[in-house]
């Protein structure tokens, strides 16, 4: 029987070790939201505090901090919520996936800044260069992680090759997107961001038809 001191592997069913990854997870994600919240602030009244006009020229100057919250807020949520489907289908983690996850946290931790900048930078080429990289970034991590967990056999019902390669490609797909919205933004901008819907449309109907059926859960 391994020590718990040299142990790599985590069941879900020990509970504590599995749970506090998820926890753990669960409050980066919280708190890159409000971090993403609290750059807002509280609009501050040059003058007679009491006037409409100029509360309400104050509230406007915030629409780039409020954008900002709101792009942040689309992609924590999209983040978070394939996150929270993927951890559901693994029946433990091991010493690499916990080592993946951090990585891929890092990530989601530092998505107030790459999208405050697209926010309030929008027409810039550089702002949504930046946030192309770094939304690609997010998505490999997505695949190592799919990888690791995959290799590890660490699904309650492992993959067969055909439908790991199916999800391995829908993480990159988004990659591929956002990296070739980059020339795109020095165009145009609004043609780069045209095309991470545009994209990703095409990408999710080409793989729809290499749709491979999901594992069976183990009875």
């Amino acid at each position: 029987m391994a020590s718990v001191w040299t142990r790599t592997y985590y069941p879900r069913e020990d509970g504590v070790a599995f749970d506090r990854v998820i926890f753990f997870s669960d409050a980066v994600f919280a708190i890159a939201l409000t971090l993403a919240a609290v750059e807002i602030g509280i609009p501050e009244v040059e003058g007679d505090p009491n006037s409409v006009s100029a509360l309400w020229d104050v509230v406007v100057d915030k629409g780039p901090a409020v954008t900002a919250f709101v792009v942040a807020f689309i992609w924590v949520a999209i983040y978070w919520r394939a996150n929270h489907r993927f951890v559901m289908t693994l029946r433990g983690m091991d010493s690499r996936y916990v080592l993946a996850t951090l990585v891929y946290l890092a990530l989601i931790a530092l998505l107030p800044i790459p999208a405050g900048l697209l926010g309030e930078f929008w027409g810039n080429p550089l702002a949504v260069s930046l946030f192309s990289v770094y939304a690609a970034a997010v998505s490999a991590m997505e695949v190592a992680l799919f990888t690791v967990a995959y290799k590890s056999k660490l699904f309650i019902a492992q993959p067969s090759r055909e439908f790991a390669k199916v999800q391995v490609l829908g993480s990159l797909s988004p990659v591929l997107v956002f990296l070739t919205s980059i020339p795109l933004a020095f165009v145009s901008t609004t043609l780069a961001l045209v095309w991470w819907v545009v994209g990703s449309v095409l990408a999710g109907q080409l793989l729809s038809r290499m749709s491979a059926p999901p594992p069976e859960d183990p009875s």
